[in-house]
């Protein structure tokens, strides 16, 4: 039982860990980095959440994100500050 509740912990421990860096990785890009929308040309920052959440397609600069002025969800490129 005591290695049940060790390997637990250990288990609980990394997966914060993994979570305050993801965080912090966000933070910094939230800050020095935009998105502009191709369907109506808004320039929009996204929270600290929505950016670690975004779902990354494939190439290196690039998310699935939602405008938040018209809606349009589609691939669009982070583009730095």
């Amino acid at each position: 039982m005591n290695q049940f509740i060790a390997g637990l912990f250990q288990s609980i421990l990394i997966l914060i860990l993994a979570f305050v860096f993801v965080y912090n990785y966000s933070d910094i890009r939230t800050r020095t980095t935009h998105f502009v929308c191709p369907h109506c040309s808004s320039r929009f920052k996204l929270s600290k959440l929505n950016f670690a959440i975004a779902f990354k397609t494939g190439k290196v600069n690039e998310r699935l994100v939602t405008c938040p002025v018209c809606g349009h969800r589609d691939r669009m490129s982070i583009l730095n500050d």
